[in-house]
């Protein structure tokens, strides 16, 4: 994987196969992509070189809700507004 070079906590695979995205924040990893071989393999590695817990598909990281279905990927930030707001008119 390559590291991007203004995110350092972005990292990137590009192939035929498809491409992968790796995210980190702090202790949470968040991988992406269009290359679901690709993506098993990198969890099979991770797995070997960390204690790795995987939770299933992505609902919420860093206050940002995320819905898929086959087709779509939604992203909303709706849950982070409303409390934000909450402790604002407070």
């Amino acid at each position: 994987m390559i590291q991007n070079e203004v995110d350092h906590s972005l990292f990137y695979q590009h192939s035929p196969q498809g491409c992968i995205y790796l995210i980190v924040y702090v202790d949470d990893i968040v991988i992406i992509g269009s290359d679901q071989h690709g993506i098993t393999n990198l969890k099979q590695y991770l797995s070997r070189q960390f204690q790795t817990k995987d939770l299933g598909k992505l609902w919420y990281f860093l206050g940002i809700e995320v819905a898929q279905s086959k087709d779509d990927l939604v992203i909303s930030q709706r849950k982070y507004v409303l409390t934000s707001w909450k402790r604002l008119a407070y």
